[in-house]
């Protein structure tokens, strides 16, 4: 009984379930109010609600606003091309190229038009008077309050909160990927499977990092909307990302030469591998600590002469100078690669 208890509270944390769940709820909800209060299309109420609940409460308040605008586009340019030609599929047309070219000039993007000529069409599609008008908007207006109700209890916590905690769990990867390369190459071998799996963590790591790079935007663009956002903070957590983002990459080029090298039976001499293992290990340190910051300080950069940044430079060093000593050309790119990749993350890191 306690494995299917723990399954389904799991599942019930996934993401596409609460939408899901929550929506058709939020449906439901606005057609029970719709047919409870006077003058108010219960299905309207109830397909606004639908398709206005957003993850987030901000998205959620400009799909509501895309809904009302659509109701008085629809009520305006119905009413005008029913007078024009009377109410037939030319109106239609008409009052939905008018659509189009409103949210065009709003700037509400392709989705965003199509929304508000789905609410034209609620307007004017069935009968087209004043009464029939008024009961559609305020079926919209009921579905979206409860959207929004629905939508603020979506996820917990705030948009820039999540991201930031996103951007931090995929640091401690890059942390953690590094920290495993380093004691892995430790004898100057790369093996070839490690160095193919390394490659796979490392390019869904950076796939998930650009995911929460678009989600730090989104908040920051959500600033104008929500009172739950505060633009400064979601700005720092953006720069937080974009870091994140930037390091996950460098560490994809960094798996891409070792699983190349990995065709050789020694990659790196003994003592080089030693110390590039230690420059690895530094950098996974580095990047720890500046997650650990991030949490009170998003995008605050380290100093260099901050002890993380200072090992891992110091380390760097040493490593280098065993690299510019060597004879063969694949161990001084594989080794030159490595410490330049090393050397950018902590650059990232300082800010630069």
């Amino acid at each position: 009984m306690r494995p299917l208890t723990s399954a389904l509270a799991d599942l019930a944390r996934e993401p596409y379930v609460r939408l899901a769940v929550l929506s058709s709820g939020a449906a439901a909800v606005a057609y029970g109010l719709g047919s409870a209060l006077p003058h108010v299309s219960a299905v309207v109420a109830a397909i606004t609600a639908l398709v206005s609940v957003r993850p987030t409460f901000h998205a959620s308040v400009q799909e509501g606003l895309r809904q009302v605008l659509g109701v008085v586009i629809g009520a305006v340019t119905g009413f005008a091309a029913l007078q024009l030609v009377g109410f037939s599929a030319l109106a239609f047309f008409l009052a939905l190229v008018a659509a189009f070219a409103a949210a065009r000039l709003l700037r509400l993007g392709e989705e965003g038009a199509v929304a508000v000529g789905v609410t034209v069409i609620l307007v004017i599609g069935p009968s087209f008077n004043s009464s029939a008008v008024e009961t559609r908007l305020l079926g919209v207006l009921v579905g979206s309050v409860v959207a929004l109700a629905v939508s603020y209890v979506m996820r917990p916590g705030t948009p820039h909160g999540r991201a930031l905690d996103a951007a931090v769990e995929q640091g401690g990867r890059i942390s953690y990927l590094l920290t495993v390369i380093g004691r892995a190459i430790v004898d100057g071998r790369v093996p070839g499977p490690s160095a193919a799996a390394w490659l796979a963590e490392a390019e869904d790591i950076l796939a998930r990092s650009a995911e929460v790079r678009l989600d730090a935007e989104d908040a920051v663009a959500g600033a104008r909307f929500s009172p739950m956002i505060r633009r400064a903070e979601a700005e720092a957590v953006l720069s937080q990302a974009r870091t994140t983002e930037a390091t996950a990459i460098t560490l994809v080029s960094m798996c891409r030469d070792l699983w190349v090298a990995s065709d050789h039976e020694a990659a790196l001499p003994g003592e080089v591998a030693s110390s590039i293992s230690d420059v690895l290990l530094a950098t996974a340190s580095a990047v720890t600590q500046q997650g650990d910051a991030a949490r009170q300080a998003p995008a605050e950069p380290f100093d260099d002469s901050t002890g993380p940044v200072r090992v891992a430079s110091r380390s760097r060093a040493q490593a280098a100078s065993q690299v510019r000593r060597l004879d063969d050309t694949q161990p001084i790119m594989l080794g030159s690669s490595l410490l330049r990749d090393s050397e950018k993350i902590t650059e990232l890191l300082s800010g630069r």
